[in-house]
């Protein structure tokens, strides 16, 4: 097996260069070295996010796009220049274990059918940069089920990846189409045609990711995220991945913790949908 894996990361204006440089710096002390990092600026940086870029140019492939035109946009235009078929996805405000790609590419090679893996997050609150200070702060994991067979039925209701610390062959996720247009749900509309298009998914019990959870229950509520889980799971009703009741079901659910009030969501994500 080749294990030279592409980085994929995509920031844009809002993104705090303090965690940008952690995210960054965190892929650069892999214990097993990406052959390239991909950062996608999604329209035009501040002065302060520049600056750090400029401080890694020759760790990184730039790649600019004029406007800021959204995450799945700019993840699908990098996915198109990654040059290896293994890639690890990162984004610019978290901290990946330093052994999180070498144990990806070990699972990989004693799982040859795998094309889609992710592992636990540990979720953290608070400005931590590096791994050893995240730990300190942890609230919660985000655990999956981990083997494909557990996550056909899984994927009809919940995310079966965890997208911020996922590695998946180029090749798979380009034949079900790559990264699309599909407002907060990028991800796992891709898991979802690529599940229907026949790739294996796994996860692994290790934490990989330390995900940084600073006001995460607060931006997933309000009016928008409804719409948007609305429009989510009419497109999988569309491609006949849940079936009517499934949708009235899961989409009530999912509205009503996404209309209460962001104690009270954080309440239910943290004793019911978090270990």
């Amino acid at each position: 097996m080749n294990r030279k894996y592409s980085v994929l990361m995509s920031v844009y204006y809002k993104d705090s260069p303090v965690y940008l440089r952690a995210a960054i710096e965190s892929m650069l002390l892999q214990t097993e070295k990406a052959d390239e990092i991909i950062l996608v600026c999604d329209g035009p940086l501040t002065d302060e996010q520049d600056k750090i870029i400029e401080k890694y140019i020759d760790n990184i492939k730039l790649l600019r796009l004029e406007k800021n035109q959204g995450l799945g946009v700019a993840l699908s235009k990098g996915i198109g220049i990654c040059k290896n078929e293994w890639i690890a996805r990162m984004d610019s405000d978290d901290v990946s274990v330093s052994t999180r790609c070498e144990l990806q590419l070990d699972y990989f090679e004693t799982h040859p059918d795998v094309d889609v893996l992710s592992g636990t997050l540990a979720e953290f609150i608070g400005e931590a940069t590096t791994e050893k200070e995240a730990l300190q702060f942890v609230t919660s994991y985000k655990r999956l089920p981990e083997t494909h067979t557990e996550l056909k039925n899984y994927i009809r209701s919940r995310n079966p990846i965890n997208h911020p610390c996922v590695m998946f062959r180029k090749s798979k996720a380009m034949e079900a189409g790559g990264y699309q247009s599909c407002y907060l749900f990028e991800d796992y509309d891709l898991w979802v045609r690529m599940f229907q298009n026949g790739a294996k998914f796994a996860n692994m019990p290790q934490v990989l990711l330390y995900m940084r959870s600073n006001h995460i229950y607060e931006r997933r509520g309000g009016a928008l995220y409804a719409w948007a889980i609305l429009k989510f799971l009419e497109k999988i009703y569309k491609l006949k991945m849940i079936n009517m009741s499934q949708f009235i079901i899961f989409g009530s659910i999912r509205i009503l913790i996404s209309l209460v009030p962001a104690k009270i969501r954080r309440y239910i994500y943290m004793t019911r949908l978090r270990n």
